[in-house]
């Protein structure tokens, strides 16, 4: 697999989907056990207080980078060495303008954005001439199943194990893995939110007897069901997923602000220390 990146202490691979699907082939094929982490930026300012979820997400085979945000903070990360604080200041924003307006320069450490729904869809697509078998864990109660009746349409040579909504909760773990290993999958996608799933992944993966790879996908699952909406492709394009999310989903505005000012405001403080 290709060099990893480092961001505030979270090892990412670069990789795009083609390479993670190459990977895939691999990880069915053999013998052990393969958990996938999609940090994004709140996930990056989480980790920042929880140890613990950074050796989580530090212990996956692939560490993919789900948001604009990732590419844009591994491309900074690397810019040279700023000769005082206002220069460095500058070279935040303009290099945040490149987000916007020269986006081919941010893709130089980080060669691609491999979110957690696009992933998704890709796999289960990519399933269909391997014959993979699919399991979905997580979303609220139904949504799962309604989720494969859509996929089904659009992908029908997939072969979906079963779903069920479950909890993450630790007393309930023996039951949901002895429900998923009665199912046979070879694909676990978890979709419990952050550090829920991946804590989950990682202290039960051990425990599913045909499991090969286990992804945590936040809500990737919803938008498979059509029960959220992604951002239009413009919006998209530009890294501005946050925004439509601001707009459509106000109460978010927690998690935008660490998503996007707060985490800016981390890597700052992170490349002023490295200069220093």
């Amino acid at each position: 697999m290709k060099k990893k990146v480092d961001i505030a202490g979270i090892k990412f691979n670069a990789v795009r989907y083609e390479d993670v699907l190459t990977a895939m082939e691999v990880f069915i094929k053999g013998n052990e056990k393969h958990m996938i982490v999609t940090p994004n930026p709140e996930m990056i300012v989480y980790s920042q207080k929880d140890e613990a979820f950074k050796k989580v997400l530090n212990s996956a085979t692939l560490a993919v980078p789900d948001g604009i945000g990732i590419l844009w903070a591994a491309h900074y990360l690397n810019l040279p060495k700023a000769e005082n604080r206002f220069i460095g200041i500058l070279k935040v924003i303009g290099s945040l303008f490149q987000v916007l307006f020269k986006m081919k320069a941010i893709y130089k450490v980080l060669p691609a954005r491999v979110t957690g729904t696009d992933l998704l869809f890709r796999i289960v697509n990519e399933s269909q001439k391997n014959g993979w078998r699919i399991y979905l864990l997580g979303a609220a109660p139904g949504i799962a199943g309604i989720a494969i009746e859509r996929l089904s349409k659009k992908y029908p040579k997939a072969i979906f194990a079963g779903s069920f909504a479950g909890t993450p909760a630790e007393t309930h773990e023996d039951e949901l893995c002895e429900r998923i290993n009665l199912a046979e999958p070879d694909i676990l996608f978890v979709a419990y939110g952050h550090p829920n799933q991946e804590e989950w992944i990682h202290r039960n993966l051990h425990k599913l007897t045909t499991t090969k790879v286990a992804i945590g996908v936040g809500g990737a699952i919803d938008f498979a069901a059509g029960k959220a909406k992604r951002a239009p492709q413009i919006f998209r394009s530009f890294g501005l997923e946050w925004f439509w999310r601001l707009i459509t989903q106000p109460r978010r505005i927690k998690r935008i602000w660490n998503a996007t000012f707060v985490f800016v405001s981390l890597i700052f403080r992170l490349k002023r220390s490295k200069n220093s």
